[in-house]
């Protein structure tokens, strides 16, 4: 019989569906939550032994890049089993981690850090680390575990904070790997005793789960609304993810970690106690990826369910240990390479948020070289680095970025496993440069902060002493765009008196992520600083240099944009996009998952917040027709269709997304681009409307803090930061800049103005609180923040801006239109432009950048 087919009929025989009251009911729910996987996925042990239940995935090759300063062998190779450690070094390589951490800079401040963070936590008495350690110590495993379990009462605070991470284990975790570098024998006999201990807590923890699964359901109700740190249950327990498993050991791979470093202090009743914990936490066991098609593995839970793989590999070899897990867990995390990074070096998300995962993914990527699979040379992956170096800012110690992190650079970690990879090159040195720079802030924190000192000191190294002139001796071109995510970065020049200009449409959503309601979104820097910026996590387009309506942006969760195409020339680069789709509907994520009431992941914890959010939703809009809805976008189907199959959702909670009317209009182009020259500059060019009535519309631009408006005369706005400000006539403000400080002129050729003007809004500065709308009151708030305002009034508003950056004293444009205002003239004493408007037939804005009698620049 077909699998399908025996799959199917194996589930009819499972529910027992009571349809009055929507719920599988009676011997049916109880058989249904007893499985280990869900109807018409394939199990744990299929998995693993090599099955897969869908058709082939988009092809995409993995190239090796050839390349002089790569080190092959950087990482060294595994030992022999049942030597120690192993999973990320050998016994060999503790003398050269040592040498690093006294012989540079970088881990000189690291073992610094993680030494003073060390001192007021465990090293310090009546902490609740301290307390913890000692019960442990002395054998008194209940009170160990009563501390544990309440974990904020055990003690004084330890005046650190381990974001994703437990506490006390990654405070041991430091603890055990400083004792390995200080060789301190006496200790690490202490330090078994602790960790064996803590693991009959975690080995207890697994006992209830596994004893639970098969007969009671005494710990089913340990769910939460975030499966990325789901409390451990007995549900689905085959995966580690979605039974939150990997909760009920403190986290991956933190344990695996402590054995591999403490085991030459343990005795072979130790050894054996912690190598059956770990045993039994991941053989037969999949993670977030496992069910789900190659192509599906793309963001950053994949790259930190490599936690799993990590884990695997520290009894590899040893008794008890299922090698399928690693194998299996190497082909989920090489699909994240594949599918989750563009052929141009950027992933799916904001290079800040992808850290997060690289945090698991980059030291699984160094334990799988280990072992002969090395993905340190492929084109995809190294292409990052470029990435990477494309969105610094002018003057350096900063990159930006799009979506959730798109305020942040890469970690020390990341760099320094590049820079072990490929010590010699020229890409990774200066990035590696710009990174300590934006993580130290001309300081000594290292990024400590965020608890990965101990990979810090694992590769320690220092950039070379190379002046890359501010990435021009690099000799990478001007512009860096990925067609695969419709992502532009150009710049007018390489060096320190860069402008550079960014402009996105993201068209590759397929479902919610880290993606913002953002499709045209700008960023904008020059005279040695950045002028319109993206931030961290404000997921609405009023918090984006976009354009709003009557105070109502595009929709969230984001469909697609349109990119419409690209001018790239040694004299400007220009894109041009279409945000109508984005502007016209909000994708509502969770209602193809779990509408439906014989869905069968409404029955689990794991599953719990988004089935009572689907509720709520459809009893606000009881008429809605959501399968009529369902999204067809032409992205969404190539990636969907053919793949449905045991229905694997993104995040493993996500299917196909529904369309809701958010904001209709009847058009929204925008184009944006740099013209290079001696006098480079920005144009910016919006032709948005909603309908044939008047709106307000608004062109935003978001800003740091210092900037301020120094003047404003009608349509010719100049801001600065941090200058001189004093009180002028009748207490107004007046700002005094000197010389040589950075400007810029923000230029309003054309906005619509009403006839009755006392209805014209004005051109603003302002403060607001960065706070999301959605679940008002309620809804998160970053505190207060600043952007730039133009509005105007009408049907259309014909937005087009002209953005110059400048230092205080140097020439400004004069700047002029034609009587027709069909052309404007941009002229300084040695350079002279004109632009040629025109709209074409669908609405957009045409236009042509002329220079000395030659068009440079047709858009």
């Amino acid at each position: 019989m077909n699998k399908r087919i025996t799959v199917a009929l194996c589930f009819i025989g499972l529910l027992a569906y009571n349809e009055s009251e929507g719920q599988v009911s009676g011997r049916g729910q109880e058989n249904l939550l007893k499985k280990k996987e869900l109807p018409g996925e394939y199990s744990a042990e299929q998995i693993l032994n090599g099955e897969y239940q869908w058709p082939a995935s988009p092809e995409i090759t993995m190239e090796a890049l050839d390349s002089p300063f790569f080190v092959k062998d950087a990482f060294g190779t595994v030992p022999e089993p049942g030597v120690h450690p192993r999973i990320l070094f050998s016994p060999e390589d503790l003398e050269d981690i040592r040498n690093r951490s006294k012989n540079t800079k970088t881990g000189r401040l690291a073992l610094k850090n993680l030494r003073a963070y060390q001192d007021i936590s465990i090293r310090k008495e009546h902490t609740a680390s301290y307390n913890v350690y000692q019960a442990l110590l002395a054998g008194n495993i209940k009170k160990a575990k009563g501390l544990l379990d309440n974990y904020p009462k055990a003690g004084e605070g330890d005046g650190v904070s381990w974001h994703h991470r437990p506490q006390f284990l990654y405070v041991l975790l430091l603890e055990t790997f400083d004792c390995l570098l200080r060789d301190d024998t006496e200790k690490g006999a202490e330090l078994a005793t602790v960790i064996t201990n803590l693991g009959k807590i975690y080995q207890k923890n697994l006992d209830q789960m596994d004893r639970a699964f098969k007969s009671a359901s005494e710990i089913l109700s340990q769910g939460g609304d975030d499966g990325n740190a789901l409390k451990f249950n007995s549900q689905l327990n085959s995966d580690v993810w979605r039974s939150g498993r990997k909760d009920a050991i403190g986290g991956e791979p933190y344990f695996a970690f402590l054995y591999d470093f403490a085991y030459n202090w343990m005795n072979k009743r130790q050894q054996k106690s912690c190598r059956n914990l770990l045993n039994t936490y991941t053989k037969g066991k999949t993670a977030m990826g496992s069910h789900m098609p190659h192509h599906f593995r793309n963001w950053n839970w994949i790259a930190v369910g490599s936690g799993l793989l990590l884990t695997s590999l520290a009894t590899e070899g040893e008794e008890g240990n299922d090698a399928r897990v690693y194998e299996h867990q190497k082909e989920v995390q090489t699909d994240y390479q594949k599918y989750g990074w563009s052929e141009m070096g950027m992933s799916k998300e904001a290079i800040g948020y992808t850290q997060f995962g690289l945090r698991w993914h980059g030291p699984a990527l160094v334990a799988m070289a280990r072992r002969g699979h090395n993905l340190w040379n492929q084109k995809r992956w190294y292409n990052s680095l470029k990435w990477y170096a494309n969105s610094v800012q002018p003057g350096g110690a900063r990159f930006i970025s799009h979506g959730d992190g798109g305020e942040a650079g890469p970690t020390l970690q990341t760099l320094l496993a590049w820079k072990r990879s490929y010590p010699q090159d020229p890409l990774v040195n200066y990035v590696l440069q710009e990174t300590l720079a934006y993580q130290n802030g001309g300081g000594d924190k290292l990024d400590g902060g965020r608890g990965y000192v101990m990979y810090q000191i694992i590769f320690a190294d220092d950039p070379l002493p190379t002046d890359f002139e501010a990435g021009k001796r690099l000799g990478l071109p001007n512009t860096y765009f990925d067609p695969e995510r419709k992502s532009l970065i150009t710049r007018s020049n390489w060096g320190d008196d860069e402008v550079q200009l960014q402009l996105e449409c993201r068209d590759d959503q397929i479902g919610p992520s880290h993606q913002h309601a953002d499709r045209g979104n700008f960023t904008f820097s020059g005279a040695g600083r950045a002028w319109a910026i993206d931030r961290f996590r404000g997921i609405e387009s009023r918090h984006h240099n976009c354009v709003i309506i009557d105070g109502k942006g595009q929709g969230y969760v984001p469909p697609p944009g349109e990119w419409l195409g690209l001018v790239d020339n040694d004299d400007a680069t220009f894109g041009v996009l279409n945000a109508k789709y984005a502007y016209d509907w909000y994708w509502q994520g969770t209602l193809s998952g779990f509408a439906d009431k014989d869905q069968p992941r409404r029955r689990f914890k794991r599953w719990e917040y988004l089935t009572g959010e689907t509720d709520k939703w459809l009893a606000k809009h009881p008429n809605f027709d959501w399968k009529a809805n369902i999204d067809r976008s032409p992205v969404v189907e190539a990636y969907y269709n053919g793949f449905e199959s045991g229905d694997p959702r993104m995040w493993d909670e996500y299917a196909r997304p529904v369309r809701v009317k958010h904001n209709p209009v009847e058009k929204a182009f925008r184009s944006a681009g740099l013209v290079r020259g001696a006098h480079p500059y920005a144009l910016v060019v919006d032709d948005i409307q909603k309908d044939s009535k008047d709106h307000t519309y608004e062109w935003i631009m978001m800003v740091d803090s210092d900037v301020e408006m120094l003047s404003l005369q009608i349509d010719e706005i100049i801001l600065g930061g941090d200058t001189k400000r004093t009180e002028g006539a009748w207490g107004t403000l007046k700002f005094e800049p000197k010389e040589g400080d950075a400007q810029l002129l923000v230029k309003v050729l054309d906005r619509t103005v009403p006839e009755d003007i006392f209805k014209n809004p004005q051109i603003r500065l302002e403060t607001f609180e960065y706070k999301d709308a959605r679940d008002w009151p309620d809804g998160r708030s970053f505190g207060m923040a600043k952007r730039l305002v133009i509005p105007s009034y009408g049907v259309n508003p014909n937005f087009k801006m002209l953005l110059f950056p400048y230092y205080h004293g140097e020439e400004k444009p004069l700047i002029k239109w034609n009587e027709s205002k069909t052309e404007v003239s941009i002229e300084w004493q040695d350079q002279k432009d004109r632009v040629i408007f025109k709209e074409n037939e669908k609405g957009r804005t045409t236009y042509k950048v002329i220079r000395n009698g030659k068009v440079i620049a047709e858009i």
